[in-house]
């Protein structure tokens, strides 16, 4: 069964097959230009498999791409690079989440607190 992946690379290279994406589009842009994907994102976070003849490590097949106006980052990571990002990422989460409930605050979903 095939897998559906993020149709487009926003920085239109083509060493990269990519698999997600999370990107910020322009307010002005219609939904034809977000279904056809006919626009150019403000910011973007993504994932890729480099191609195997790509690759400057041979085990480094996963990319990461960040971009917005003041950063503009590429990484190619093997499997444990990857998952250590993760990591530091998910302890950084849990530290502002621990620091937060000894503070007394709870974040409700503004979903959720449009209906209280």
């Amino acid at each position: 069964m095939p897998i559906q992946l993020y149709p487009v690379c926003w920085r239109n290279r083509d060493d990269c097959e990519p698999i997600h994406c999370i990107d910020a589009m322009p307010e002005d842009t219609t939904e034809d230009d977000m279904n056809s994907f006919n626009y150019t994102p403000e910011s973007f976070v993504c994932s890729g498999c480099v191609k195997s003849e790509d690759r400057a490590i041979k085990q480094d097949l996963y990319r990461l791409c960040f971009k917005n106006e003041v950063s503009d980052e590429i990484s190619d990571n093997d499997m444990q690079d990857l998952t250590s990002v993760m990591a530091v990422a998910s302890a950084a989460l849990n530290l502002d989440a621990i620091r937060k409930v000894n503070q007394g605050i709870v974040e409700i979903p503004a979903e959720q607190a449009k209906q209280e």
